[in-house]
């Protein structure tokens, strides 16, 4: 299990990226990058404590204490991952870490709204090509 110390985000495996700095053969450079706001200030956690109820582990390795604390703790991650996948897939949310990367991209600080109105109406729009007839 590893964590973000910029996000706190928890994460089972980071991403793994390779930067070559302009090199046109390895060695490169390897990075793990927190899943959630990729940053590379990541460190692996240790389990001390059962992730469901939260008694001490005796043997090291394990995350549970049981098999049933395993099976109910599992059910609860899973329902946790669901609910983390509906956040991410919401409309807005999606908007708003595009006016996020948009800002970061250009070095703007539009808000929500004025991202809407300077930028978002004019991505879309299509000039008409067919012509009205006056008659």
């Amino acid at each position: 299990m590893f964590y973000c110390k910029e996000c706190g985000f928890e994460f089972e495996k980071p991403i793994k990226q390779y930067e070559s700095h302009r090199l046109s053969y390895p060695p490169y450079e390897r990075q793990f990058l927190c899943p959630s706001c990729k940053g590379t200030s990541i460190s692996q956690k240790t389990v001390t404590h059962c992730r469901c109820c939260g008694a001490k582990i005796k043997e090291s390795g394990s995350t549970y204490c049981s098999k049933e604390c395993k099976i109910k703790g599992e059910k609860l991650w899973k329902k946790e991952i669901e609910k983390k996948q509906l956040q991410l897939s919401n409309p807005i949310n999606i908007l708003v870490r595009e006016i996020e990367e948009y800002n970061k991209r250009n070095k703007t600080n539009y808000s929500y709204g004025q991202y809407i109105a300077y930028v978002y109406s004019k991505k879309g729009v299509k000039k008409c090509t067919k012509k009205k007839s006056r008659s």
